[in-house]
């Protein structure tokens, strides 16, 4: 008796199916065909992306000893531009999994209330770590990615003031110094960083990590040019913020700028750490956003690939270098996945 009821029910899952397949349609130019030319993907199944599969690939081995990159695509069920406006703003502190510690919005000109929450005090392990390595700085000697002038400075303000929160007002300080010469000039105003004795230029390895995947580059040429990443002064006015979080087991500092530009019918952001205190050098994240119609249901197809430069991987090779891709895939997953959480819960 069970039988005939359950061929009805299959044969009406089916039909849906089928109809939930028919009705996706793109909203301009088959973005897909567009994936296929820049992307590491060669072929998207954006069926299984709108049931919430994450499609990922560790990016191609670069030349450039400190980068390692990732790519990923998703999808969400807002529209393209509700959905390219919230990765702008997107606030990842509220999900603890992530391990971030603040994430603050910086206005333009920042101001010292700007960083009014900055605090190291705290029992926290990675804290401890960057409230001692910050004590240890001398004007020529650091753990930490600072420029001569800033490790004199903090070095001095350390001495006179050495409890946590006076630290912390040090940190408060040149952080947005260092805004403020951004906001002011763009990439050209950032300072790279100089003791270690050595000088490494945040910004010198973003472009240079962009430059060696050409496809992508030329993909965001629009948004790498008005941004004054790859070319002259930027255009763009971005959403400006600095957050602390935990990498490797250890607190770091940051600075970032989120640019967002319409292209067609698409949307292109990209997400630029200029400034981290340590552990790693810069990261960049670009995001494409194309829209998608699901029957009278409006969605978003969403490519991600991130570009990130540490001193470690200078020292990594081979089935090491694979490992830490595929650790660097699981963490975007992760805020992937609280990205696409937050856009269910706050439509």
């Amino acid at each position: 008796m069970m039988a005939p009821v359950i061929q009805r029910s299959m044969v009406w899952l089916f039909a849906f199916a089928s109809l939930f397949l028919s009705s996706v349609a793109w909203a301009g130019p088959d973005p897909l065909v567009r994936l296929k030319g820049f992307s590491e993907f060669p072929s998207v199944n954006i069926q299984d992306l709108l049931k919430g599969e994450i499609l990922s690939e560790p990016g191609a081995l670069m030349d450039f000893k400190n980068g390692i990159s990732a790519q990923t695509c998703y999808a969400v069920f807002v529209p393209a531009q509700q959905a390219a406006r919230k990765l702008q703003l997107w606030n990842p502190s509220l999900h603890q999994d992530l391990k971030i510690f603040k994430f603050h919005p910086v206005n333009e000109p920042s101001a010292p209330m700007d960083f009014r929450d900055m605090s190291l005090k705290s029992n926290q392990r990675p804290i401890r770590w960057l409230l001692d390595k910050t004590r240890a700085t001398t004007p020529t000697q650091s753990d930490l990615n600072l420029s001569k002038e800033e490790a004199e400075q903090l070095a001095a303000c350390v001495k006179n003031h050495p409890d946590p929160q006076a630290v912390s007002a040090c940190w408060a300080q040149l952080l947005q110094q260092r805004a403020l010469a951004f906001e002011q000039q763009g990439f050209a105003g950032v300072a790279p960083y100089e003791t270690g004795g050595e000088t490494m230029s945040p910004v010198t390895q973003l472009r240079t990590m962009l430059r060696e995947q050409p496809a992508v580059a030329t993909e965001f040429a629009p948004m790498l040019r008005e941004s004054g990443v790859l070319g002259q002064e930027g255009k763009l006015d971005p959403f400006h913020y600095w957050g602390m979080y935990e990498a490797d087991h250890r607190a770091v500092l940051n600075l970032g700028a989120v640019y967002l530009l319409p292209v067609g019918n698409r949307y292109q952001l990209m997400d630029a750490q200029y400034y981290v205190s340590g552990v790693y050098y810069s990261f960049v994240t670009l995001y494409e956003v194309w829209p998608i119609q699901l029957g009278n249901q409006a969605a978003s197809l969403i490519w991600r690939g991130d570009f990130f430069a540490a001193p470690v991987l200078q020292f990594t090779s081979g089935f090491e270098r694979l490992a830490y891709g595929a650790v660097m895939v699981q963490e975007l997953k992760k805020a992937i996945r609280a990205f696409q959480d937050d856009v269910k819960t706050k439509p």
